[in-house]
């Protein structure tokens, strides 16, 4: 009967040594998300809308910056960007007068180019007539020294001839005048054309002007609303130092909003107690403000880097100054309970923690 209590006490305490098994370490404390609030134009401060530790919701308005520079800058990218669409709709009438006047040269042109074969077979008939006419001067030439001709009758075919002659030159000289002015038409179409196209670039820079414009209203909206700062995420502020009246610059922090929903435990275990730990296990989390309460939560990961390597001035031991102490490494625990009113959990706050590495 001694021997089974025996076996039953030695159990237990194995048990309760399995249960305590575990690496634990008083260097931790909460973290939690602590957006700054910065504002992203310069500017004056004329209202304030938020205390300190006042809880805001996402979007909230925080404060109100002198928005008057930014205004009129709204309101002359306004009137510049109606300037470009207005030049915009001038340079299509233009581009479409020119088109225009190129199809109504060009139709020109082509009734010049056919005139000129009327004009190049006037020619050819005025040549075959003067042709006619020659030999006729020439046989009633022969024929009056023959005696068989009067004199009457050369004089009418030498009229003749003089006449074929001053149609052929005449004809000649509409000719050449058709091919000046078909010459003088496609220039007309040329110089039509380069119009033309000058008015399509008109067309594209004036469109090119007003994307420009657009851009540059849609940059001083964008000014125009940063006068405006609204809360980037839910949260309590913190560290307000902001006032009415006050110029603020962009690198001028006004406040902060720290995260009160999600809040979880960094834990600096010494290197000597990873060997094995690892994410996804156990942990009980004491928190200093609330003694009696014990969180539990999950090892969410190891950090890749000891604690001192992110130091201002980080050892280091090529220096020959060498002395070796244990790091620690930063472990992130997060909290699996949510947390009540009845113990709010704030950023900064102390804790102990023990990983259940068994």
């Amino acid at each position: 009967m001694k021997a089974i209590h025996t076996y039953f006490i030695l159990s237990a305490v194995s048990l309760l040594i399995a249960a305590c098994s575990g690496e634990s370490t008083d260097n931790a404390q909460l973290e939690a998300d602590i957006s700054p609030i910065i504002p992203k134009v310069s500017s004056t401060v004329v209202d304030i809308r938020v205390v300190d530790n006042q809880h805001v919701k996402k979007g909230d308005t925080l404060l109100v910056l002198d928005d008057a520079a930014f205004r009129i800058a709204v309101q002359q990218s306004e009137v510049v960007l109606e300037q470009a669409m207005q030049n915009v709709k001038v340079a299509s009438i233009n581009s479409t007068s020119a088109g225009v006047s190129v199809s109504n040269v060009t139709a020109s042109s082509g009734a010049v180019s056919a005139n000129l074969a009327s004009s190049e077979a006037a020619v050819e008939s005025a040549k075959a007539q003067l042709s006619v006419a020659e030999k006729n001067y020439e046989r009633y030439a022969q024929l009056l020294e023959q005696k068989s001709a009067t004199q009457q009758q050369f004089d009418k075919v030498k009229a003749d001839r003089v006449d074929a002659e001053a149609r052929l030159q005449t004809a000649i000289g509409q000719r050449n005048a058709q091919l000046k002015q078909i010459d003088a038409s496609k220039y007309q179409v040329e110089n039509a054309r380069s119009q033309f196209s000058g008015t399509q670039a008109s067309v594209g820079l004036a469109e090119l002007a007003v994307k420009k414009a657009q851009a540059d209203l849609d940059a001083a909206k964008l000014q125009f609303s940063y006068c405006t700062i609204l809360a980037p995420v839910d949260g309590v502020i913190s560290k307000k130092n902001a006032q009415v009246g006050q110029v603020v610059s962009v690198v001028t922090p006004l406040m902060a909003i720290a995260n009160d929903k999600q809040v979880w435990v960094v834990a600096n275990f010494k290197e000597t107690q990873l060997k094995k730990m690892h994410a996804g296990q156990e942990a009980e989390i004491e928190v200093d403000a609330y003694p009696d309460t014990i969180f539990t939560g999950t090892v969410q990961s190891l950090a890749q880097a000891t604690g001192a390597k992110f130091s201002f001035l980080p050892a280091d031991n090529a220096t020959g100054n060498f002395v070796k102490v244990t790091q620690r490494v930063p472990v992130k625990i997060v909290i699996a309970e949510n947390h009540s009113q009845k113990y709010p959990l704030r950023a900064g706050m102390s804790v102990y923690v023990k990983v259940k590495t068994n």
